[in-house]
């Protein structure tokens, strides 16, 4: 016969009672310590014992709800014995008994998040950027570019043939592509923006004013909306808004911040806004343009000046990174001079 300790509960008042458990063969007899209450006898069978959970104390499940809780080793581990823990809870108990090893779990999850951070959010974005209909497409620009209009862009004051020139020159380029993009080129005007071009996702792409006089000639901006036109055949804006969303979502999931996942669909327009493409995007972007331009036997230095002359614009709005300088223009512009030297 083997006797424990352990405080009672009995499931209908908070009030402990301290008792004594005995073993009797095939019952728990709870004794209580102070006399008042009379024993409890509990066939073995019919208890069980919480999961271990590193140095925390167990408790005895009893029937109809009562509990005991106990640190008595030998206790649990006979009850254990006729009720063996599930194969879950005993690799927990393992995982939690040492400090090394609940440290080399931390960081394994860790990695298990950067690595979906790095690839796993990437490779889901771009699987649903390419499965978003033209309709939706289509209506996240008419709200994205309604958003610019209202805070940073004007109308344009380009002169009608030059901007029927422009316009020519852009279905030029477009009419070759077998694409459901709906490709639209729009002008504006920014003193806030200055020179810049860029591509919303239905394929409505905005040139600035300030651009089309920042080009020395036709070519130049020629490399510039095969660059935007490239942005949008590969979806990078999709990509990055599903990317950025992703991420923000799975933080707000860890924090338990209900509040940001279910304003996340109302502010996509602003995130889009706030959303600049990453070196590789701009890489593919630069190198369908520059592929573009050798094939028509100009080679690349046309794109290649005016990114010389962005990047000596410092961008007016660096948090607004659909309006600021493309980052690493030189790299890029390194990068176009090798096209051309291998070509």
């Amino acid at each position: 016969m083997s006797t424990f300790t352990g405080t009672y509960l009995d499931g209908r008042s908070s009030k402990p009672v301290q008792v004594g458990i005995t073993f009797e063969g095939t019952t728990l007899r709870l004794k209580d310590c102070t006399g008042v209450s009379p024993d409890i006898v509990v066939p073995l069978q019919n208890c069980s014992a919480t999961p271990p959970l590193g140095g925390t104390r167990r408790s005895l499940i009893l029937p109809g709800g009562a509990r005991c809780e106990t640190r008595d080793a030998e206790l649990l581990a006979l009850v254990d014995s006729h009720r063996s823990p599930a194969g879950s809870a005993r690799i927990v108990n393992f995982l939690e008994s040492g400090w090394k090893t609940a440290l080399a779990c931390l960081l394994g999850l860790f990695l298990c998040l950067w690595g979906f951070v790095a690839a796993g959010i990437p490779f889901l974005a771009k699987m649903a950027a390419a499965a978003v209909p033209a309709a939706v497409t289509d209506r996240l620009s008419r709200q994205t570019l309604a958003v610019l209009d209202t805070r940073f862009l004007e109308p344009s004051e380009l002169g009608a043939d030059r901007s029927a020139h422009l316009q020519n020159l852009f279905h030029g380029l477009v009419d070759r592509k077998r694409s459901p993009a709906n490709y639209r080129l729009e002008f504006r005007k920014s003193d806030h923006v200055g020179a810049n071009a860029f591509a919303l996702p239905s394929g409505l792409i905005v040139m600035t004013d300030e651009l089309v006089g920042l080009a020395a000639n036709d070519r130049e901006l020629i490399g510039v909306l095969a660059h935007e036109i490239a942005h949008v055949e590969n979806r990078h804006g999709l990509r990055v808004l599903f990317q950025n969303a992703g991420t923000l979502l799975l933080v707000s999931a860890l924090a338990g911040d209900v509040s940001s996942i279910s304003a996340a669909g109302e502010t996509l327009p602003t995130l889009l806004i706030e959303s600049g493409y990453s070196r590789g995007f701009e890489k593919e972007a630069d190198r369908a343009a520059g592929t573009y331009l050798i094939r028509m036997g100009w080679g690349t230095s046309s794109l290649q000046n005016i990114l010389a002359r962005l990047a000596k614009m410092a961008p007016i709005h660096p948090a607004f990174a659909l309006f600021s300088t493309h980052p690493d223009l030189e790299e890029r512009i390194g990068y176009l001079k090798k096209m051309d030297r291998i070509r």
